[in-house]
């Protein structure tokens, strides 16, 4: 057996002790960090010729997932994007000028601004959602549906526990 060869037999034994929850550390929270970090990367590089951030992106996705007919308050959408009211309102104020949302008064509280997806936001946010199925079918081509199917439940698990331990921050990345 060639040194190369030994060398790599080597590493792949230890990568998968480490893998494993009984021969070394389960390193379950920085390969779901990672695997997450790499795909947003290549889903930004899919939305860069649209012009759009990924913290833009991801306010987008937020303003359609909760309430989009509603509108949402910019407080809403800080809490839920984990940022600060003036970070977010600077974002809101770049989607604005790039005519992604709009905002407008709150009917019952004028001293609030509710911010809505325009109709160039959504037709942005259907290539996002396009370039998302796109970019899942060709990560999944090929793994069998049983490990499919298991990725699944351990994940939703995990975050359900991890939701649990949170209590009732109202964080839940929903």
């Amino acid at each position: 057996m060639s040194g190369a060869s030994r060398k790599r037999e080597v590493n792949d034994a230890r990568r998968k002790r480490d893998a494993s929850p009984v021969g070394g550390e389960f390193r379950i929270g920085f390969l779901v960090h990672d695997v997450s970090r790499l795909r947003q990367a290549v889903f930004d590089q899919a939305m860069k010729p649209h012009g759009v951030t990924r913290a833009q992106w991801w306010a987008l996705a937020q303003l359609t997932r909760h309430d989009p007919r509603g509108g949402m308050t910019q407080a809403e959408l800080a809490r839920l994007m984990e940022l600060g009211k003036v970070a977010t309102g600077a974002m809101v104020t770049r989607l604005e000028a790039a005519g992604l949302v709009s905002r407008r008064a709150d009917a019952s509280d004028r001293r609030l601004n509710r911010v809505f997806v325009t109709h160039r936001g959504s037709r942005i946010l259907e290539r996002m959602i396009t370039v998302g199925r796109e970019l899942n079918a060709t990560l999944l081509h090929g793994l069998k549906a049983d490990d499919l199917d298991a990725a699944d439940r351990v994940l939703t698990a995990l975050r359900s526990r991890l939701r649990a331990r949170l209590g009732s921050d109202g964080v839940t990345g929903d």
